[in-house]
């Protein structure tokens, strides 16, 4: 479920959606202290009629201790005219990120704390034309901290487990360089997970995402 905010003239306006993102995780082992992911992920809304973006995003990353991880990476994200608040025609978006990852662990939760900082290229749309077109670009910053909670929940016969994960994340927004931060999006999710393989598991959840 997303759901948006619009300030007008000193009122609020309230637009909700409901959409599924479909997300596939990949991770490879280069050394023991090296790895490199990639995140690649389609957002559809109308539930599963359009698709409202696009994204995939492949990263290095570095163990510099058991519980304590950097990384840095590149994200292509597309939008699609879809949804309640639509871009006009499809635009591109590119970002560059950087991580910091602190992992711990409360008895049998998992706990990890993700800072992310990004920098990014929108492409503008110019709506004073018709047809739209893309005219230009801006520039943002972002700076995101997810905190994730992962934990086993029931044995099963086959010394499975169905494992249970929470997850928040509240998006910061800086308009020019890294002053002026403002509220930009505040994402929860809560999934229930099963490990297929012994290097594969498979989530299946509810998100609720907050504009």
């Amino acid at each position: 479920m997303f759901i948006a905010f619009n300030y007008v003239n000193a009122q609020t306006e309230i637009f909700k959606d409901n959409g599924s993102w479909f997300t596939l995780t990949n991770k490879i082992k280069v050394s023991e202290k090296l790895y490199i992911t990639n995140v690649t992920q389609q957002r559809r809304v109308g539930f599963l009629k359009n698709t409202q973006a696009f994204l995939i995003a492949p990263s290095i990353n570095y163990k510099i201790s058991k519980n304590v991880s950097v990384g840095a990476g590149y994200m292509h994200y597309t939008y699609f005219p879809y949804g309640v608040i639509p871009t006009p025609i499809q635009k591109e978006e590119t970002r560059f990120f950087q991580d910091l990852v602190l992992s711990s662990t409360l008895g049998n939760v998992k706990l990890s704390n993700r800072f992310r900082f990004e920098e990014r290229v929108i492409e503008l749309v110019n709506t004073n034309v018709n047809p739209n077109e893309i005219d230009g670009e801006k520039h943002a910053n972002r700076f995101r901290y997810r905190i994730q909670a992962t934990a086993n929940l029931v044995k099963l016969k086959n010394d499975t487990y169905i494992m249970g994960r929470l997850s928040n994340e509240i998006r910061i927004r800086f308009e020019t360089g890294i002053s002026e931060p403002d509220f930009d999006q505040n994402n929860f999710a809560a999934l229930l997970g099963y490990k297929l393989l012994p290097n594969s598991t498979v989530w299946l959840g509810y998100g609720r995402y907050y504009f």
